[in-house]
């Protein structure tokens, strides 16, 4: 008889929804990216405020999307799911939201954060593509 209990298939199994909760948000950031593209890009040139302001909401979502795929992967990293790579890419993007929310803000006053605020955005579109590259081709299932 031992004395150490023996742990059961619930504390031993990760958690089934990490790697399917990451691809889903990598996959959303990158199509999130596109539309604020769209709808910044026509409200400003076609000069319709009300898509600028979508632009805007989008880009809040966005930035919370990016915050909750860097935990996920992270702890889907802990837990052996998730590759290293996806934490750091998961991290630029977040990197990368802060200083497009900050331009974006800045920009109603600055001209150059506006010019600044383009070349962010594709920044921002390569992080996004290459994390969600990473979420489905690098992760594993959680084993049953």
């Amino acid at each position: 008889m031992s004395s150490n209990p023996v742990p059961n298939d619930a504390t031993t199994t990760p958690p089934g929804w990490i790697v399917p909760a990451v691809q889903a948000i990598s996959a959303l950031l990158a199509i999130g990216i596109v539309v604020q593209a769209f709808l910044g890009g026509s409200g400003f040139l076609q000069n319709r405020p009300t898509l600028v302001d979508i632009h805007e909401m989008v880009g809040n979502v966005v930035f919370l999307l990016a915050v909750a795929q860097l935990a996920i992967a992270f702890m889907g990293m802990q837990k052996g799911l998730v590759p290293r790579g996806l934490v750091i890419a998961s991290a630029i993007v977040v990197v990368l939201e802060i200083a497009q929310l900050g331009l974006c803000y800045s920009g109603r006053e600055s001209l150059d954060a506006r010019v600044w605020h383009l070349p962010n955005g594709v920044l921002l579109m390569g992080a996004c593509t290459w994390a969600a590259a990473l979420a489905f081709t690098s992760t594993r299932k959680p084993t049953t």
